[in-house]
């Protein structure tokens, strides 16, 4: 039975971290090993929108849980590195949760790539945002890298095995050791995080995006035509902040 509230409203996501919280401990990955019988981790993948994730990260704060949130420093839908986003980055991680990078492999497909790809890009958003980087995880993986495994010193690979039960396709994904809960492409594409699930699993695995959650929920247009109007409110407060010149262009 779904939670009676608008779908990926901050009212939704409440009453599920409440049910989280009713039947597990919320931990951190880095609290997780091979002996560890039961477990809730919660992460945030930062597509489109860091402000939406500063907004994310200040409802969590309120219902006192710390969860990860991963950003991309290869991103085409915000700049990481701006003096604003590096503030509200800040301001996240201390709330209490941690910050790790968002991994847009491109073409990569080797271990080797992969490895030095990754810790490049951590020293970079480490150096940059001046917080510890020590997570890490992959944009749309490609099963390749899900079956490699990749496990790297001083870092936490957020699909490892410890967290993430790889499995093909074409086997199903009946009875696995780690539920995982996604819900990515604004869809609940591995089941609903009901509490009937919630209970029914001792070791979940959650991965919410903020870009899809809002105060009032949308459904996918809404909430993609939502977005974009804050992008264009973001863009002309820049223009009227750097370029005064053209401010009467802009309403």
């Amino acid at each position: 039975m779904k939670y009676v509230v608008n779908p990926f409203s901050y009212n939704e996501y409440s009453q599920i971290l409440h049910c989280i919280k009713k039947h597990h401990e919320i931990i951190d990955y880095s609290q997780v090993n091979k002996d560890t019988k039961q477990f809730a981790v919660i992460r945030h993948d930062v597509e489109f929108s860091v402000e939406r994730a500063y907004d994310f990260a200040k409802l969590e704060k309120t219902l006192e849980i710390n969860t990860s949130y991963m950003f991309q420093i290869r991103n085409n839908a915000y700049n990481l590195f701006s003096n604003e986003n590096i503030k509200m980055v800040r301001e996240i991680n201390a709330m209490g949760h941690k910050i790790g990078l968002h991994v847009h492999l491109g073409g990569l497909s080797s271990f080797a790539e992969i490895s030095k790809y990754i810790l490049h890009d951590s020293k970079i958003m480490e150096s940059f945002l001046q917080i510890p980087i020590n997570r890490f995880s992959f944009h749309r993986p490609p099963k390749e890298a899900l079956k490699m495994n990749v496990k790297l010193e001083g870092l936490i690979n957020t699909y490892e095995d410890r967290f993430f039960e790889f499995r093909e396709e074409e086997d199903g994904f009946e009875n696995l050791q780690i539920k995982y809960i996604s819900d990515s492409r604004h869809a609940w594409n591995y089941g609903y995080p009901d509490e009937k699930t919630i209970k029914a699993n001792s070791k979940i695995h959650f991965l919410f995006h903020p870009y899809s959650w809002t105060e009032h929920g949308f459904d996918n247009r809404l909430n993609f035509q939502s977005l974009k109007d804050e992008k264009v409110r973001v863009f002309t407060n820049t223009v009227k902040t750097e370029c005064n010149h053209f401010s009467g262009h802009f309403q």
